[in-house]
């Protein structure tokens, strides 16, 4: 089966049927397994603290409007799956939204999970392509800003919008249902603009066709929403060029080595000796293992490392504020370094880049192989056990954006008896992180007029 997968070529028509039942079955499993990882990264505290966007902007929207404000921009692209979170959790009683917001990030996040699994098994050995499966809930840097929020949803569609692009659907009715998913994840993340290339590759293939709809359909409306309603830009001036460098290595390539609280401590002793070390151990590693791939490995490793850089520093292109400006940071800053959200797709794709190439070695391994080759084997075999070593210790639940609070829980009993205590009281404010409050009616928690 992975010789007639291996010949087929990226992006064409898998000949080998699945076995429907068993694949849709251990599709689900897979599912819950990352909706459990996804939650158990994320301290108690954590799980009950609504962060930035998930409570002033989604849910808040949810509260007032319910549904209605499903399609309607906020900095300058539309948000479809978080605000449809929103408004489910908005429907529930109020002391359980926060944590329904949570889980239903969870649960999309084991969807996502699931959906790469499916699109990386026709691709890569079974054992790599559960490894790149997992690297969507187990990113060592995920559970920071990532994982159990809608706001940084957008981060899963684009890796997941990667993989499905990747392979193409075998009958006309999973191609709708892929093109529907790619228009709801496009819905949600403008930057799979950026997969278009992608989408075009084989694009004479029809099923294709049906996905790659799907895909502009979602991204046309996006367009849309941000020319009616531009992005703000931020205050501050530039980023320097070589802060792109240290903090694409400090955010993308470095977390998959070192524990986030080591990662400014290593960068403050060491400064660009550990970035140049860093990217040039990562760049002889793949240079290595491709030497036995086929060229079909060979493009999508190409294609996963272009898509970390690119987006990695688009992002900050983007978004340019002075803590992502490491080039100018004292010693004393960079020991405290800022690790945002940017670096989690990027060193995603990095670490898949990886396992791409070492199932290349493992496809081209062949009985009588000289030395070099049984070498870089054995080289593949350990960058992929890095990769899940690196998921593993990294697990958590290590200090995430909202760990200390506010939690939204305790909040809630003391803003019901607020509104028993003034019966003419319209609404109470209650607490999420960055200082962002949530307005809830009265009338939702059994008191006010």
């Amino acid at each position: 089966m992975a010789a007639i997968r291996d010949e087929q070529g990226l992006g064409r028509r898998i000949s080998v049927p699945p076995r429907g039942a068993i694949v849709i079955a251990m599709a689900a499993v897979i599912a819950v397994a990352g909706a459990a990882a996804a939650w158990l990264r994320l301290p108690g505290t954590a799980r009950d603290t609504l962060w930035a966007e998930d409570g002033r902007d989604f849910l808040q929207g949810a509260i007032d409007s319910g549904f209605d404000e499903v399609f309607v921009p906020y900095g300058g692209y539309l948000h479809v799956i978080p605000r449809l979170i929103a408004g489910l959790a908005a429907a529930l009683p109020v002391e359980s939204m926060a944590v329904a917001m949570t889980a239903g990030s969870c649960l999309v996040a084991g969807v996502c999970t699931a959906v790469v699994w499916l699109c990386a098994r026709q691709i890569l050995l079974p054992v790599h392509a559960a490894v790149v499966a997992a690297l969507t809930v187990l990113a060592p840097l995920a559970a920071r800003e990532v994982l159990g929020n809608t706001a940084n949803l957008h981060t899963l569609m684009m890796w997941t919008l990667l993989w499905l692009l990747l392979v193409t659907p075998r009958r006309r009715g999973v191609a709708v249902v892929v093109a529907v998913v790619v228009a709801f994840a496009a819905l949600t993340e403008i930057q799979a603009v950026l997969l278009i290339p992608v989408a075009l590759w084989r694009v004479r293939d029809p099923m294709r066709r049906i996905v790659l709809a799907g895909l502009l359909t979602g991204l046309a409306a996006q367009v849309a929403a941000s020319l009616l309603s531009p992005r703000r830009q931020t205050a501050f001036g530039h980023v320097e060029p070589l802060s792109y460098v240290k903090g694409f290595v400090a955010n993308a390539v470095l977390p998959l080595a070192l524990p986030q609280q080591a990662i400014g401590p290593a960068l403050a002793g060491h400064g660009l000796a550990i970035v140049v070390g860093a990217a040039a151990a990562t760049l002889l590693l793949l240079g290595l293992l491709l030497r036995s791939s086929s060229r079909s490995h060979r493009i999508l490793v190409a294609v996963l490392l272009a898509g970390a850089v690119v987006i990695y520093c688009g992002s900050v292109y983007a978004n340019p504020e002075d803590y992502y400006d490491y080039a100018r940071h004292t010693t004393e800053q960079l020991r405290s370094i800022w690790l945002p959200r940017y670096g989690v797709l990027p060193s995603m794709l990095i670490a898949s880049a990886i396992v791409v190439a070492a199932d290349g070695v493992a496809r081209a391994r062949r009985p009588g192989s000289t030395g070099a080759v049984r070498r870089r084997a054995l080289l593949s075999r350990l960058a992929v056990a890095g990769v899940v070593a690196s998921m593993v210790l990294h697990f958590g639940p290590w200090d995430t954006r909202r760990s200390q609070g506010p939690a939204w829980t305790p909040q809630v009993a003391a803003a019901r008896q607020l509104c028993e205590q003034d019966p003419g009281r319209g609404d109470v404010t209650l607490e999420q992180t960055l200082g962002w409050e949530v307005r809830v009616p009265c009338d939702r928690l059994g008191g006010g007029s």
